[in-house]
């Protein structure tokens, strides 16, 4: 399902993002599309986000957070 329609990510590009160590929505924007432009889409990143921490071990985060 595409979540960002300004830059035409879908959900499952942020799941592989955070998947690889991004640990907010401005790492998920930076590696998907630069800077949110018209905003409707931040509260799913942000969910998606908060799932994959939830999904995933603390070491890797503590890891990607070094």
């Amino acid at each position: 399902m595409y979540v960002c329609l300004c830059h035409g990510f879908t959900d499952s590009q942020v799941r592989d993002v955070v998947a690889t160590g991004c640990t907010s929505v401005s790492d998920v924007y930076r590696r998907l599309g630069d800077l949110p432009q018209c905003r409707k889409c931040v509260p799913e990143v942000c969910a998606l986000v908060r799932q994959g921490r939830l999904d995933c071990p603390d070491a890797v985060w503590m890891e990607a957070a070094e």
